[in-house]
């Protein structure tokens, strides 16, 4: 299995990975990671829900591997490893994910 790094920070969306089934599904967990819980009309459990940006960091780290999980339900590609999280300079949460890409397996 292939393991990859994602975050929750922003980043723009490579159009062009098509064609790569790996980068897509990648690309589609980081998208996963990003939504908030009630962004998605008619799929409103989607996403993190975003009381848990609202947790002390410590509360924060032991509820987000469950949360995670539950997240990547939606691509059924990609397996969570291990999950950390941290204050950035501007004292917002930013969520970094190991995955398993299991394409091909």
């Amino acid at each position: 299995m292939a393991q990859y790094q994602i975050t929750n920070q922003p980043a723009p969306i490579d159009f062009e990975c098509n064609s790569d089934m790996i980068l897509r599904t990648i690309q589609n967990a980081k998208n996963l990671l990003m939504c908030r819980m009630g962004e998605v009309p008619y799929d409103r459990y989607r996403g993190i829900d975003p009381a848990y940006y609202n947790l002390p960091m410590p509360e924060l780290k032991e509820k987000l591997l469950p949360e995670l999980d539950r997240i990547m339900l939606w691509e059924p590609d990609v397996e969570v490893v291990d999950a950390d999280c941290a204050l950035d300079e501007n004292g917002e949460a930013v969520i970094t994910v190991t995955i398993d890409v299991t394409i091909g397996e």
